[in-house]
């Protein structure tokens, strides 16, 4: 009995560690952003649209992320949606399957 209790205790164990995660982020090239007031902006309206995801905006860079550790609650058309409602103009919008946080990778993954 125990053995038969250790190898089901065994295979539960390897069955957690090989769980993935579909990690997914969107990522917008923003423009008319010049300050840390416009980021601070588009930063709220995106927690607002999508709480549980990591928002990342940079003025600098003009550049808007929500990384979801999975899938996004969100299309692309809402995630557009929410930055227009802040006034500024999205050039591009798209979703990648990795967790993006740093605004410079986000730029390379526009350009793409």
């Amino acid at each position: 009995m125990k053995k038969i209790l250790s190898s089901m205790i065994l295979v539960f164990l390897i069955s957690i560690t090989n769980i993935t995660y579909a990690t997914e982020s969107m990522v917008a090239q923003v423009n008319g952003m010049m300050c840390i007031k416009c980021q601070k902006m588009v930063t709220d309206a995106l927690v607002k649209a999508s709480p549980t995801a990591k928002v990342k905006v940079s003025w600098p860079e003009g550049v808007a992320v929500s990384a979801f550790e999975d899938k996004s609650n969100l299309s692309d058309e809402d995630f557009k949606k929410a930055i227009l409602g802040t006034g500024f103009e999205v050039i591009k919008v798209t979703s990648v399957a990795k967790f993006i946080e740093d605004p410079s990778e986000a730029v390379s993954v526009l350009s793409n």
